[in-house]
C-alpha cells in the first residue's frame, strides 16, 4: 500500500485536495496521512477543521503555525518557518512514500521543502502558473524542490519545462478545484439562507503582500464602487496574508454583509447563482467560468495568469470597477457561455492514477536542471 502525505492550511488548498482525498480513501492500494494547520484551527477564520471532519477524512495530526497576531511580512515568514519545523516531525512520524503538495500556500511550501531535504518524493499541483505578489515566487520555488508536477494546463506545463524541469515528469492534469465545484449539488435555497436576493455579487479581496501599504486604499475603492453601484453584495473575509487586518476593518465598517468563511457547498452555490465575483481571488480565474459567472478582477494579485474570457481586469479605480460591474450584468442577461481552461472535472482521477504509478525510487530524488 502506497502512503500519501498531505497538509492543508486554509480553505483555498483544502477545496482542491478534497476531491483527491475522496478517491484516495476509496482505493484499497492507497493510504493517506492528512495534517491540518493554519487558519483551519482559528475560530476567527471559521474553525474550518470541523468541515474536514464532517467530510469524513481522518486527521493524522494538527499543529499551530500562526503563533502571532501581528499583521506583517515578518510574521508571515515566522509562520512559514514554524510550519517548516513542525512538518518535519510529522513526516518522521508518518514515513510516507510520497508527498502531495499544492499551489502557493505556506504550509504546502513547507512540506515541499522538507520532503526534498528528507529524500521523500514530492508531487506538486498547479506549478508553472504566473501571478502577482509573493505567491508566484513561492510557487516557482516549490516547483524547483518538487520531483513531479501536476499542472493545470499546457501553458503551465510549457513554463515548467522552460524552468528546467524534466519533461517526462510534467503532467497536464487540470485543476482539481474544478472537480470539487462540479460535484456540488445545485441548491437555490442558499440565497435565502444568506438573506440575499437576485441579482447579487460576491466579493473576495485578499491583501497583495508586495502592496501591503496600499491594502486600506485598495479595499476602500472596491467598497466605494459597490456602494455607488447599489448592487446586493456578500463579502467573504480575506486570508491572513500581510495587510489583511486593515481590509477586515474596512469591511466591518462598511455595513455590507460579510462572512468569515463558507463551506465549499455554500460557496459554490452562492457563486453559481451570482451575477458576478468581484475582487482578486484565484477562484475568479480558476472556477467562475465553469458556471458562466463573470468576474471583475481588481488589481495585480492574479497578474499574468491564464484567463478565461469571463474575466474583466480593472485597476483600483471606482469608475473602472463600476463599468465592469455593468458589463457583468450585461453578460448575465445575454447568458454568455464560457470555456474553462483549467479543467474538465476529471483532474483528481488523473492525479490519483499518477500517484499510484509514479516511480518513487531513490534515483528520482536528486534533481538536476535540464540545461
Amino acid at each position: 500500500m502506497r502512503k500519501i502525505f498531505l497538509i492543508t492550511e486554509r480553505r483555498a488548498d483544502y477545496s482542491r485536495f478534497q476531491p483527491i482525498l475522496n478517491i484516495i480513501k476509496q482505493d484499497p492500494d492507497l493510504d493517506y496521512d492528512l495534517v491540518v494547520t493554519g487558519l483551519h484551527l482559528k475560530p476567527e477564520h471559521g474553525l474550518t477543521i470541523n468541515e474536514i471532519k464532517s467530510d469524513g477524512f481522518k486527521i493524522f495530526s494538527t499543529f499551530e503555525m500562526f503563533l502571532e497576531k501581528e499583521d506583517s511580512g515578518g510574521s508571515m515568514v515566522r509562520a512559514y518557518a514554524e510550519a517548516v519545523k513542525q512538518v518535519t516531525y510529522e513526516l518522521e512520524k508518518s514515513k510516507p512514500d510520497i508527498i502531495l503538495s499544492g499551489f502557493d500556500i505556506a504550509a504546502n511550501a513547507a512540506v515541499t521543502l522538507a520532503g526534498a531535504h528528507m529524500n521523500i518524493p514530492v508531487a506538486h499541483i498547479q506549478g508553472g502558473e504566473v501571478t502577482g505578489t509573493i505567491d508566484e515566487s513561492i510557487r516557482h520555488s516549490m516547483s524547483k524542490f518538487a520531483h513531479y508536477h501536476f499542472a493545470a494546463n499546457q501553458d503551465a506545463c510549457d513554463r515548467l519545462i522552460k524552468m528546467g524541469e524534466i519533461q517526462e515528469r510534467v503532467f497536464n492534469v487540470g485543476c482539481p478545484s474544478i472537480d470539487a465545484i462540479l460535484a456540488v449539488r445545485d441548491n437555490q435555497d442558499i440565497i435565502e439562507k444568506y438573506g440575499l436576493s437576485k441579482p447579487y455579487f460576491l466579493l473576495i479581496q485578499h491583501p497583495v503582500t508586495s502592496e501591503m501599504k496600499e491594502s486600506t486604499m485598495q479595499i476602500q475603492v472596491t467598497i466605494e464602487a459597490i456602494k455607488q453601484s447599489s448592487i446586493n453584495a456578500l463579502i467573504i473575509l480575506p486570508n491572513n496574508d500581510a495587510g489583511y487586518s486593515s481590509i477586515i476593518e474596512q469591511i466591518k465598517s462598511s455595513n455590507i454583509q460579510s462572512v468569515k468563511t463558507l463551506s465549499i457547498d455554500d460557496y459554490v452555490n452562492l457563486l453559481r447563482h451570482s451575477s458576478g465575483l468581484i475582487g482578486n481571488s484565484s477562484s475568479g480565474i480558476h472556477e467562475a467560468s465553469s458556471f458562466d459567472v463573470p468576474v471583475v478582477n481588481v488589481g495585480t494579485r492574479q497578474q499574468g495568469r491564464l484567463r478565461p474570457e469571463n474575466v474583466i481586469d480593472v485597476g483600483h479605480d471606482v469608475k473602472e470597477i463600476l463599468s465592469a460591474i455593468k458589463q457583468c450584468e450585461d453578460i448575465k442577461k445575454k447568458q454568455t457561455v464560457f470555456e474553462n481552461p483549467y479543467g474538465d472535472g476529471k483532474s483528481s482521477a488523473r492525479i490519483v492514477a499518477l500517484l499510484k504509478s509514479l516511480d518513487i525510487g531513490d534515483e528520482i530524488i536528486q534533481k538536476r536542471i535540464t540545461y
